[in-house]
This record gives C-alpha cells, sequence and structure tokens, in this order.
C-alpha cells in the first residue's frame, strides 16, 4: 500500500508545480502585452505629433513662399539692374589709384600738428573773450541798429517849431536858421494866416547845391521840402501884401 500512496502524492505534487508555471507564464504574457499597448500608444502619439509639427512648417513654407516668389523675369530684372549699377560705378585701377593719391595730398596739405591746433584753439578763446558781449550791451547795439535803420527809411523826426505865432509887415516875413545832420525833408505847416498871399520859402546849399524854393500856402497849408546835411538852412514864412501885413501860426517839423 505505501507505494501506491507515494505514487500518488509525487503525482499531485508535479501536478501541482505545473500549475504554478502556468499561472506564471500567464501573467508574463499579460504584463508583456500591456507593455507592447503602452509601446505602440507612445509610438503613435509621437507620429501624430511629428505629423502636426510638419504639417504647420508646410503650411508657413507654403506662406512664406506664395509671398516671396519671384518669376524668371523678375529675378533677370533684378540682375540686370545691379549689373547696371556696378557698370555705372565701378573703377578702374588707375581711377582707384588717382582718387587715393588726391586723397593723400588733400591730407599731407590739410593736416595740422596738435601744436597748431593748439594755437588755433587759443585764438578763437581769446578773440572770443575779447568780443563777448554782455546783454546789456547787446540791447545797446540792437538799440543803435534800430536807430540807424529808422535814420535810413525817415522814420525819425524833430520839431523845430512848435505852433509858433509870428507877425510881419506888409510884404515881409519871418525867417528862421536851422541845421541838419541827415538828409531828410522840413514840413512847413502854416496853420492859420490872416492873408491869402502866405508863403513858405527855403534856402540852402550843400554838396554842390543851391537850393531856393518858394511855395504858396494862402491861409493855411502845409509846404514840403526836402534838404541835406547843412548847417545853415533857412526858412522863411511870409506875405506879399502890398499895403497890410499878416500873422500867422506855424509848426515847422524836421523828418530825418
Amino acid at each position: 500500500m505505501k507505494p501506491y500512496i507515494c505514487t500518488a502524492i509525487k503525482d499531485k505534487t508535479r501536478g501541482s508545480k505545473m500549475s504554478e508555471k502556468r499561472v506564471v507564464r500567464r501573467s508574463v504574457a499579460i504584463a508583456l502585452g500591456i507593455v507592447c499597448i503602452l509601446l505602440i500608444a507612445g509610438i503613435g502619439g509621437a507620429m501624430a505629433y511629428h505629423t502636426m509639427v510638419i504639417n504647420d512648417k508646410n503650411t508657413a513654407y507654403d506662406s512664406y513662399a506664395s509671398s516671396h516668389s519671384h518669376t524668371n523675369s523678375g529675378f533677370n530684372t533684378l540682375n540686370q539692374t545691379y549689373q547696371d549699377y556696378f557698370g555705372t560705378h565701378s573703377h578702374t585701377n588707375s581711377e582707384y589709384d588717382l582718387l587715393q593719391s588726391t586723397y593723400n595730398n588733400y591730407v599731407s596739405t590739410h593736416n595740422h600738428t596738435n601744436a597748431v591746433y593748439n594755437t588755433l584753439q587759443t585764438n578763437f578763446t581769446n578773440y572770443v573773450g575779447n568780443h563777448s558781449y554782455t546783454n546789456e550791451q547787446y540791447t545797446n547795439l540792437q538799440n543803435q541798429v534800430t536807430d540807424l535803420n529808422d535814420t535810413v527809411n525817415l522814420a525819425k523826426s524833430i520839431v523845430w517849431v512848435n505852433d509858433q505865432t509870428i507877425s510881419q509887415p506888409a510884404n515881409s516875413y519871418t525867417g528862421w536858421t536851422l541845421s541838419a545832420n541827415y538828409a531828410g525833408y522840413v514840413s512847413v505847416w502854416v496853420q492859420t494866416s490872416t492873408t491869402t498871399n502866405t508863403y513858405v520859402r527855403v534856402i540852402w546849399s550843400a554838396y554842390g547845391i543851391n537850393y531856393d524854393q518858394q511855395i504858396t500856402v494862402g491861409t493855411g497849408g502845409t509846404a514840403v521840402f526836402p534838404i541835406l546835411p547843412c548847417s545853415d538852412i533857412e526858412i522863411r514864412v511870409g506875405n506879399v501884401n502890398l499895403l497890410t501885413g499878416a500873422t500867422e501860426t506855424v509848426t515847422i517839423p524836421y523828418y530825418y
């Protein structure tokens, strides 16, 4: 009986080990299957990503090419323009040497040493220091310029006789002797007169000119006379009445 029992135990043990091996193999197969699935999923995702990137690059390239493309005629035009430019701007070696020589000659005759430069700088500084002006001096100079411009344009005036009443006998006159430093004109205004025979006369001699003019103004009026710089200008206001004298009111401004 014992041998049969041992054999049965051995058979049972062998069967148990075979069952365990089958379980292990099945677990390994399942694990390998999961790994394969994960690998396939990863590869598929990577391929999809790279496909998307490639498509984006192709789209960008197509867009760039469509906006920057040039036909053969366009390229030929650019090339011809390039050739024309260099054809008109190129220089031979002799021309370049001539330009270089001219440049060297200019530099050799126009360069300055530091000492020369310092002397020029010192002279400039001294000049500025000796010729600078304060605001007050500048204002005075500006006023002088304005005054001279007014003189040139006869925009200045002096009243020689102001609202003066004078009287003289028949066929006589009242006179004033005046001087002028600038060329200009004198305006004799007889505001009122008691006779219609009133006249104004101006006499002067300067620069070889002997001036003598008489203008009738009646009972009132203005007579204008040109004058040159002169120290002896005679202005007369009188009447040509035969029997009676006259009385006048006179104003005489001088414009220069």
